[in-house]
């Protein structure tokens, strides 16, 4: 029994990090497209802890969607499902726009 509510409480907490990722990434892409510093010119490790940092968040993502689904889906809700879905193409919009720009 506490282990299925151990399962429940980790979903749950998957669902909303997915939903906090979602906003930090739209507040994210919003100041870097109207900042005008885009880093150090010249450093080069800049360029190698962002691609760690790039991988490292893409699985972080990765994870708490998966886990975000399995809540939401647990709990029989189509709001929930639906609130998973808006949060994960956000994510992934997010993470392609930030490739990119």
């Amino acid at each position: 029994m506490a282990n299925l509510e151990f399962k429940r409480a980790l979903n749950f907490m998957g669902f909303v990090a997915t939903m906090l990722i979602a906003g930090a990434l739209v507040i994210s892409l919003l100041v870097s497209v109207f900042s005008t510093t885009k880093g150090i010119p010249g450093f080069q490790i800049y360029d190698v802890v962002s691609a760690f940092t790039f991988f490292a968040n893409i699985l972080a993502y990765f994870i708490t969607i998966v886990s975000g689904f399995y809540y939401a889906k647990s709990k029989r809700n189509v709001w929930f499902m639906v609130a998973q879905v808006i949060g994960t193409i956000i994510i992934l919009t997010a993470v392609i726009l930030g490739a990119v720009l």
